[in-house]
């Protein structure tokens, strides 16, 4: 399915009956990283997961990629769909978008799935990484920063055991266009602190973490789940930056507990 907005149109799959949850995807990956815990979900509920724009089959328009365009995006595809109230997920990057709909829309949420991602705003070093990612890019230097980017998006467990699963990534960043690449970096760089947001949050909240994560630590999960009024941590061992394709049994198995247990 494609929805159009804007003169832009992004994918869109929607499957499941039940209580709606829509998944946000994390940078430079798509809605594929999803693909692995679909089925768990849709036994129990209604899953909808979209290709950001300029990731995965979306378009890509020239812009903006802050993290507040990106929430408006997934408000609309919401409004499209008829979900008036949903379980909003997001993955790193995703998780960032959907901090940004419940400073927003908070009223449409009815849970939240936190997957390897934070709240905070990026530190100063955070910033300059981000920073010197964009001049590689910008420079010339995609395929160095791809390079050394992607393999810090799973544990080292999963690049020995599960190679198919770093092929994935590395297939679907590389057809993420340039433009999309720097434009995500800089809206990652300059997103609001959410932490304010979290104590007004009362509503059942699953966090879910690599226990292997090498981009954020297994303790900013913990910190997480405890700032949530009714926050639930899922550790996932033998997992990195991107649980969701490396343990997806273990991922999709809680969400669905979730959403049959408190939803």
């Amino acid at each position: 399915m494609r929805v159009t907005m804007n003169g832009y149109s992004l994918a869109v799959e929607d499957g499941g009956q039940g209580t709606p949850v829509l998944l946000l995807h994390g940078f430079p990956i798509s809605s594929a990283a999803f693909s692995p815990i679909r089925a768990f979900i849709e036994e129990v509920g209604r899953l909808v997961t979209v290709d950001l724009r300029g990731f995965g089959a979306s378009d890509a328009p020239p812009g903006p990629y802050d993290m507040d365009s990106l929430a408006d995006d997934v408000v609309r595809i919401a409004d499209h769909l008829g979900l008036e109230r949903f379980v909003l997920g997001g993955h790193s990057m995703g998780g960032y978008v959907a901090f940004r709909v419940a400073a927003n829309h908070r009223h449409r949420l009815s849970g939240l799935i936190l997957i390897d991602t934070r709240a905070a705003a990026d530190t100063a070093e955070g910033v300059e990484r981000r920073r010197a990612a964009v001049a590689t890019i910008a420079g010339g230097g995609r395929d160095a920063f791809l390079g050394a980017f992607l393999p810090l998006l799973v544990s080292p467990a999963t690049q020995d055991r599960q190679p198919e699963v770093m092929e994935l990534l590395r297939a679907i960043a590389a057809g993420i266009p340039n433009h999309v690449l720097t434009g995500c970096l800089e809206g990652m760089m300059t997103r609001p602190d959410s932490r304010g947001l979290l104590a007004g949050l009362d509503l059942p909240a699953l966090v879910v973490h690599g226990a292997d994560d090498a981009v954020m630590p297994l303790d900013e999960a913990r910190a997480l789940a405890l700032a949530l009024p009714r926050g639930q941590l899922v550790e996932v061992p033998d997992a990195g930056h991107t649980p969701t394709l490396e343990q997806p049994q273990l991922v999709g198995e809680a969400i669905a507990r979730l959403l049959a247990e408190q939803l």
